[in-house]
């Protein structure tokens, strides 16, 4: 088996996120059966080990396992959301992996899940579309994704401007990059639905997988996370929590971006192959 294909994710302590990323990663495996697909974390040694992410190994340690294999060609895929920190902790591991010894193998990087403006539009559309049957015309939407440095929080805000245009009630807003930082999108979020009276908000995770922010920064009852000041405002919340990797539409995305990667590799493989 020469070729291979790295699941880069930031990574979660959540079983129920983590089981969403090996699904995702099962259905790859069908899908190019000629590969070996493995999943691997962003996220830096500092949040904990390996055990503390389900046994998730970070990016050099997984590629490694894979030259172990006689894998020859790899394409990382990335299942980030944006181009922000994670991402490019992922492209540091890929280094640190071709500085120690990794010089022998081809590898592709695919993009993370908003890369583009036709991304963008492609998402934007994906989220309204899969809201629940049951929203009333009044109740607005609240999507939350996590902060970002440049050039993600540019995507972000064209993801905002996009959700808007297709639905006025809908609003995007990013958690602060730093925990105990104020939270300026929600605070906006607050005024803004407030001052048109809106009573009713569905909430949404813009994240890869419904973890511990969908689960408690976004949805949890503490008075601090964002369905406890909504409610405290008076807007009734109803979470609808799913991990983007779980959507068909969204998955589909990151999909079609490892499909560009793996084309661009010796050999370059489609699905079924």
């Amino acid at each position: 088996m020469g070729c291979g294909i790295v699941l880069a994710a930031h990574g979660s302590r959540h079983p129920g996120a983590m089981a969403a990323l090996a699904a995702f990663g099962e259905r790859l495996g069908r899908e190019y059966p000629e590969c070996a697909v493995a999943i691997a974390r962003t996220v830096g040694r500092k949040h904990g080990g390996t055990e503390a992410f389900g046994g998730t190994r970070c990016v050099p340690e997984v590629l490694a396992a894979m030259a172990a294999r006689g894998v020859t060609r790899v394409a990382v895929q990335s299942l980030h959301v944006v181009p922000g920190e994670g991402y490019h902790e992922m492209l540091a591991g890929l280094r640190r992996f071709l500085e120690t010894g990794g010089r022998r193998m081809t590898f592709s990087v695919g993009a993370p899940l908003l890369a583009s403006l036709a991304d963008v539009d492609r998402v934007a559309g994906a989220v309204l579309a899969g809201l629940p049957s049951g929203r009333a015309p009044d109740e607005a939407v609240v999507v939350m994704g996590h902060g970002a440095p440049p050039p993600g929080a540019g995507f972000y805000e064209a993801l905002r401007e996009k959700l808007f245009r297709l639905d006025r009630l809908a609003r995007f807003g990013a958690m602060p990059r730093e925990r105990d930082a104020p939270c300026h999108d929600l605070e906006a979020i607050l005024t803004d639905l407030s001052a048109q009276n809106i009573r009713a908000a569905w909430l949404l995770p813009f994240l890869t997988v419904a973890g511990a922010h969908a689960c408690c920064d976004l949805a949890g009852e503490a008075p601090t996370s964002w369905r406890g000041r909504l409610e405290a405002a008076g807007i009734a919340c109803r979470p609808h929590l799913s991990g983007l990797i779980e959507q068909p539409a969204m998955a589909a995305v990151w999909r079609d971006h490892l499909a560009i990667a793996l084309a661009r590799l010796p050999g370059a493989l489609a699905p079924g192959a």
